[in-house]
């Protein structure tokens, strides 16, 4: 497609002036066959007294410490896998080395830890947790895993995650952009760790005020490596999880792959009392779903070849499938004016999801200071859902009333070019500009018995988008750093329905979204932070289905194609004591989207939908203090928010600060049992027009290691019942109180054996598509 508007760029840059005593330590870490070491962490010390003078950690096999005095200083590099490297260095100028490590042969057969490692850390206000902690290792799938992680909220469906006081957050893999849906499809064995960036730099997309970061885990002897899990779930039903994870490496190239199916029957029910006074309309219902034979088949396959030390190339692949046959029943009773009935409706749905993604990455060192990464990404989902509808007017016989045949596509094109050019050992420059091109199209047949009429609607959409962004990182001394940059984003967007001439939806805007952070170092263990961004949310691509679920006769769930995206402005700040933060915010969000009933006069039936309201604005504050001592680890926050939420339209009632209190306890009661009890609490939210139920969640587990390589795990999750979300307002009209019912409270029995060596080389793959997380 051609470009129709031209993005020009212009970077005002930082120059400084360096002290003459001040020089740079950097260097190359590999292995014995000259590859890279990703994953370590390097530490500058004084050689006498071993006082840590500098840490950082291995980035893409280098490290570099910037403003160092002249002097002496003792280097020491710790990598899993090999031998501690140390070191002495005298400075009396800028120095580049490198350095091989050589593969640890200590045998630590009869060594045993007696003490235990808190498995969730902070570092400036992010939390990150070790996946390969027994507790969190033997988990079904990686969302059961992220709900561990403070301030993470899942939907009711599962279909969805959110941070309080951020919204919904990015999902990166590395430094590569991954999708929902590739998340899900994870193996929760090849990961290592997940980590929640409260405050993302500049170099992340204008969506993220928040970003999940995940870890693949880095292994170091080439074979092969296979890992075998089954869990089991009592809640209303018995769930059953099965998955198997590969990889193989001869030294060189990596190949990996897994295979997840999972048999699951959902429970789920929803009630709301909802009137519409000027109509006269007046409606109450109970849904239940006892048991939605719900089938996922989680794929995954990836290649990676490494050119040489830096360069490589890489493919991946991932398909995941879920079908869903789900009989549900309804109980109503409606009021339109003068007339009373009592309903009972049973629905049946056939449902089934695809969604497929794959992407090819070239990466390639252009010079010792600039790199190139470039690549492209083809994504499809596909949705089939039909439909059976009965109704039971006040007791007069169950009626076949209505039969719908509803699909919906939508298949995405990306491409990418990234570089990194480190200017000097204090700048670095980082640019590049993405191109995404949509087409969606939806189909609905609806055929109505007791009318004979048969009702067939199309939709067609597209969208593009074409970005150019750049980001300088600036060090003024040992105390002072700066983080400037800004992207650039033209989006164009139409929708037509089949039958009309002229488009439903036309829309272009070209938007600026800079980002600003400072960090301060006080001292070895105190560092403030202030952050600046202007991020933007945009609508699924699901919004733009005209797929409907049948709820009552007066009510469907369904999408709004009329939605916009929302704009945030929002000033953090994080202040690091150790292991403590205290952290704080303001922010304004402009159209924002909620999930709300409308009515329009003249409508046959009511609404269920996301809607986009005036502006939402507010403040937090927060402290989180991790604790360690011998056998016992502690993770520990709590924060305040004050969030209020306008509309012309809804009724305002007084918006109050809520509190949000996360906890979680690990005793290590022996060698490889590790005994958790965790959990959070929400109190009552009164947002100005919304206002929602409190809860108290709690969590326990058990995790044992038996003969080296089987792990078992009992947990107990929701043991509250409490994972019910009520709510209530008034907006347009419609006055609404309704509950969420979900199926928490849950006991599950989990093994996980693995056989096999394990690969020596680092798997890199990269997603081109920066709107994957639009699609499923």
């Amino acid at each position: 497609m051609v470009l129709k508007h031209a993005i020009w760029w212009v970077l005002l840059g930082v120059q400084f002036v360096q002290g003459q005593e001040q020089l740079s330590l950097k260097g190359k870490v590999f292995d014995g066959n000259k590859v890279q070491v990703d994953i370590g962490d390097v530490l500058l010390l004084v050689p006498e007294s071993k006082e840590l003078v500098f840490y950082t950690t291995l980035v893409r096999g280098g490290f570099v410490f910037k403003e160092v005095p002249k002097g002496e200083y003792l280097l020491k590099i710790s990598a899993l896998g090999y031998a501690t490297f140390s070191k002495r260095y005298v400075l009396h100028a800028s120095l580049e080395v490198s350095i091989q490590l050589e593969e640890e042969t200590t045998d630590l057969e009869n060594v045993e830890v007696v003490a235990t490692k808190n498995p969730i850390t902070n570092t400036n206000g992010n939390f990150k947790i070790d996946v390969q902690n027994p507790v969190f290792s033997t988990m079904a799938d990686p969302l059961e895993v992220l709900m561990k992680l403070p301030n993470i909220q899942v939907s009711p469906d599962r279909e969805s995650i959110s941070v309080l006081m951020k919204g919904t957050p990015l999902i990166y893999m590395g430094n590569q952009r991954i999708s929902f849906g590739e998340f899900a499809a994870l193996s929760v064995d090849s990961i290592e760790s997940i980590e929640l960036i409260n405050n993302p730099s500049p170099k992340y997309e204008a969506e993220g005020r928040a970003v999940i970061l995940i870890q693949l885990r880095k292994n170091n002897d080439k074979g092969t490596t296979v890992t075998l899990g089954e869990t089991i779930s009592f809640r209303q039903n018995t769930n059953n999880y099965i998955s198997t994870n590969g990889n193989h490496s001869n030294g060189k190239w990596n190949l990996r792959g897994n295979l997840n199916y999972n048999t699951i029957g959902q429970w789920e029910s929803n009630t709301f009392a909802f009137a519409i006074p000027a109509e006269n309309i007046r409606s109450d219902y109970l849904v239940l779903i006892p048991d939605n034979k719900r089938m996922q088949m989680n794929s995954g396959l990836g290649f990676y070849y490494p050119i040489n030390t830096n360069d490589y190339i890489s493919l991946s692949a991932i398909f995941r499938r879920q079908t869903d046959d789900a009989g549900f029943e309804t109980s109503t009773f409606l009021q339109n004016g003068s007339e009373t009935n009592e309903i009972t409706s049973e629905t049946e749905n056939d449902n089934r999801r695809d969604y497929f993604t794959a992407n090819f990455n070239f990466n390639k060192r252009l010079s010792e200071n600039l790199n190139l990464f470039t690549g492209i990404q083809y994504s499809s989902f596909d949705q089939k859902l039909q439909t059976d509808i009965a109704n039971n007017y006040n007791k007069e016989g169950l009626v076949l009333n209505q039969t719908r045949n509803q699909d919906y596509k939508i298949e995405s094109l990306a491409a990418r070019l990234d570089f990194e050019q480190v200017i000097s050992d204090n700048v670095q420059l980082d640019f590049g500009a993405s191109w995404n091109e949509a087409m969606a199209d939806a189909f609905s047949q609806i055929t109505q018995y007791e009318s004979l009429n048969e009702d067939v609607a199309g939709y067609d959409y597209k969208e593009s988008l074409y970005a150019m962004y750049a980001n300088t990182t600036s060090s003024f001394g040992e105390k002072f750093k700066v983080n400037l940059g800004a992207r650039v984003e033209y989006n164009q967007v139409e929708g037509q329905l089949e039958k009309d001439l002229k488009p439903l939806i036309e829309r272009e805007n070209t938007r600026i979204f800079p980002k600003v952070g400072l960090n301060f170092t006080l001292d070895s263990t105190k560092t403030l932070s202030l952050n600046y961004s202007r991020n933007i949310n945009r609508p699924n691509f699901s919004q733009t289905s005209s797929v409907r679920v049948f709820i009552n006769p007066f009510l469907e769930a369904g999408n709004n194609v009329d939605l916009i995206p929302a704009i945030t402005n929002e000033i953090s700040t994080n202040f690091q004591i150790g292991n403590t933060s205290i952290f704080g915010g303001i922010y304004t969000n402009k159209n924002p989207r909620y999930f709300m009933i409308g009515y329009q006069e003249n409508d046959t039936v009511a609404l269920l939908a996301e809607n986009n309201l005036e502006e939402e604005s507010g403040y937090y504050v927060g402290l989180t203090v991790p604790f360690s001592h011998k056998i016992w680890s502690s993770t520990n926050s709590v924060s305040m928010t004050y969030n209020k939420i306008k509309d012309s339209s809804a009724v305002f009632t007084k918006a109050k600060p809520y509190l949000y209190v996360y906890t979680n306890q690990q005793l290590r009661v022996a060698k490889d049992t590790v005994v958790s009890l965790g959990g959070y609490a929400l109190t009552q939210r009164k947002e100005g027009i919304i206002e929602r139920n409190g809860m108290v969640v709690l969590n326990a587990s058990l995790t044992t290691t038996l003969f080296k390589k089987l792990q078992c795990a009992l947990r107990f999750n929701d043991i509250t019942k409490a994972m019910n979300y009520g709510e209530s307002y008034s907006i347009n009209g419609v006055e609404a109180h309704g509950t969420y019912y979900v199926d928490g409270r849950e006991m599950a029995v989990a093994l996980k054996y693995s056989f096999g060596g394990t690969t020596s080389n680092t798997f890199k793959n990269k997603d081109v598509d920066e709107n994957l997380d639009r699609i499923n």
